[in-house]
């Protein structure tokens, strides 16, 4: 029996020994043959040389490309606000109402003196068509005829006015619901239910966001090189790795008296509704011909706590360079110093790759 245990645990030591060499030498075999460790498949492009714009980045602001400024005909109070700051409105959509007892008493007295005039209106005609049939036949004099056709002309006169004062208080009526000129969104909000405004005082603006504009201030020696028909990257402090494209379509000929500087607008399309008015931007204002400079894709600089960095290929293997940028170009980003013309660059599973791993490439022509 004890025999039996002892061969038992001999057998189960040879058979450890065995699997432990057989893995040392597999080990030492994969480091004596690298080609046989695992590879990471990356797509790789060249450093190129690209055009650069000539540029000035120049700070400015969002506007809306309307601004709609929305305020009672009349005084009254508020009896309801339907909408918030940032809300999306119609064209047609009501922001607010105001109390319209006072209006549609004033529409009922109208109304009535219109009931009125209609009916002083009715005798004078009717008045009149009888003296037009007795002087037919000479039976009244002209003087009497003319008295009556002075008449009806007066009744018909008030009559006219009765109807313009009805017209008056139903359109009064009718604005009391406050609406939206245009499709936008609702801005600078400054009216509660209960307050009570006075006509013209501005209690709202809607602001049309389907477009929107990038406001400069553009010094005059570069006035001469604007160029309306040429797009211009906007940068937006709220999205700094995207760049959005604008015309310029406002000059404004005359420059400010303060800062003696032109005011550009660039109009830039907004259909996401992500540009908001008041946000700050830099446009990059073209200021001659573009230059010859290094660049690689976007996608393939990383960053890390303030150092950014590419991987490249050397002798089949990743290798992290670092990079000093420079100024975006469309898909691109200029490479100030690093890496050289003609360098592969890794452009993806850039969140997989280290330093030293073996590379399975496939090359991409950009």
């Amino acid at each position: 029996m004890i025999k039996t245990f002892l061969r038992k645990k001999i057998y189960l030591i040879i058979l450890l020994v065995m699997v432990v060499a057989l893995g040392a030498s597999r080990f030492i075999s994969a480091e004596d043959n690298p080609g046989m460790q695992d590879s990471l498949a990356v797509s790789v492009t060249k450093a190129k040389l690209m055009d650069k714009p000539s540029l000035v980045p120049v700070p400015g602001s969002i506007e809306g490309l309307t601004s709609n400024i929305i305020s009672s005909r009349f005084n009254g109070k508020v009896t309801n606000v339907l909408v918030e700051d940032g809300e999306y409105v119609h064209k047609g959509q009501v922001l607010f109402t105001i109390d319209m007892e006072e209006l549609n008493n004033s529409l009922q007295v109208a109304q009535n003196s219109l009931r009125q005039a209609q009916a002083k209106y009715d005798k004078a005609n009717a008045d009149y068509a009888r003296t037009e049939k007795l002087g037919s036949i000479g039976a009244i004099s002209i003087q009497q005829l003319e008295s009556a056709r002075t008449n009806l002309l007066s009744a018909q006169a008030d009559m006219a006015s009765a109807q313009a004062q009805v017209n008056s208080a139903q359109k009064q009526v009718n604005d009391a619901s406050v609406v939206s000129p245009v499709d936008g969104v609702v801005a600078n909000k400054n009216v509660t239910a209960g307050q009570f405004v006075s006509a013209g005082t501005q209690l709202m603006t809607v602001e049309q966001m389907g477009e929107v504009y990038a406001v400069i201030n553009v010094e005059q020696k570069y006035m001469g090189v604007l160029n309306r028909e040429v797009p211009l990257d906007v940068k937006v402090d709220t999205y700094p790795d995207q760049i959005f494209k604008g015309l310029i379509t406002v000059v404004n000929p005359v420059a400010g008296n303060e800062n003696r500087m032109f005011r550009v607008k660039v109009k830039m399309n907004n259909t996401d509704n992500k540009l908001k008015p008041g946000m700050f931007v830099e446009v990059g204002l073209i200021t001659g011909q573009p230059s010859k400079t290094l660049a690689v894709p976007r996608q393939a600089v990383l960053g890390k706590k303030g150092i950014q960095y590419v991987f490249t290929v050397e002798k089949g293997k990743a290798k992290r360079v670092r990079v000093e940028t420079g100024a975006i170009i469309g898909d691109y980003i200029e490479i100030v110093s690093g890496v050289q013309g003609e360098t592969r660059i890794l452009t993806n599973a850039l969140d997989k790759v280290k330093d030293g791993d073996t590379l399975t490439i496939n090359e991409v022509d950009e």
